[in-house]
């Protein structure tokens, strides 16, 4: 007696088998580029994202600048850098040392004051190059003394002023001198002058007092070398009155009017 065969076992489909591959037709929409509705559910945003902490500790922040915390180190180095720009800036602008004056006609001047007052005026002339005269003026002075003043820019560049009046008192000379010390005496050209240094000031004087109420006291001072004091004082001569200038009485009696 024979035994029924048992049905043979279809064979079980593989990657190989026609029937292993999917139908394009029935494949789930969501099985080609797009992921399945579940896997979209699954994915979620970066921790960073959900957990601030995290993203301080993965990226910390940059320290603040030395410089911006404004300590007394750092602000000594920009004012040191600040300086040197200001040193830089003085060093290549060109400036101005000294303010040139235009000349004035001192000689003219002397000579209309020498008829209008009868004084014996004086100025230096020959002086040469680099003597300039800068100012030229008849005015009451101290204590309302009248006073014929010339100043005159020597070649060094200093100053020296020539006063001259009728009548000075003690305190127009003492103002005239810069209140300077006695300072002995010396001679020039013939002519004796009482020698004044005001040291605090600069100033070195030479004076010719006058003698009597008529006479006329001249003090030459001012800030130049006194060898250029000397060449001044040693080049005065009487002025010629100007012709066309009537004599006033006020004024050449020494009074101020």
């Amino acid at each position: 007696m024979s035994t029924p065969s048992t049905p043979a076992t279809p064979p079980s489909p593989t990657s190989d088998s026609p029937e292993s591959a999917t139908d394009p037709a029935t494949e789930p929409s969501g099985a080609r580029g797009t992921p399945a509705p579940q896997e979209q559910g699954e994915r979620s945003e970066p921790a960073t994202a959900a957990d601030p902490s995290l993203a301080a500790t993965a990226a910390p922040a940059a320290p603040p600048s030395r410089y911006s915390l404004g300590t007394f180190p750092n602000m000594f180095r920009s004012m040191f850098v600040i300086g040197l720009l200001v040193l830089a800036l003085v060093a290549i602008v060109p400036r101005i040392t000294q303010v040139q004056r235009p000349a004035v006609d001192a000689a003219g001047k002397a000579s209309q004051v020498a008829a209008q007052t009868t004084w014996p005026i004086e100025l230096p002339r020959g002086l040469g190059d680099g003597w300039v005269p800068t100012v030229a003026t008849y005015a009451p002075g101290t204590e309302k003394v009248a006073t014929f003043t010339t100043v005159w820019t020597t070649p060094s560049g200093a100053d020296i002023a020539l006063k001259q009046a009728v009548g000075a008192t003690q305190g127009w000379v003492d103002r005239s001198v810069a209140d300077g010390e006695a300072a002995g005496a010396v001679t020039v050209s013939g002519r004796t002058y009482e020698r004044f240094v005001a040291s605090d000031k600069g100033q070195l004087a030479y004076v010719v007092k006058g003698l009597g109420a008529k006479g006329l006291t001249l003090v030459a001072s001012g800030t130049a070398p006194e060898d250029e004091l000397k060449a001044f004082v040693a080049k005065l001569s009487p002025v010629t009155p100007a012709s066309d200038v009537t004599p006033s009485t006020s004024v050449s009696s020494g009074a101020t009017g």
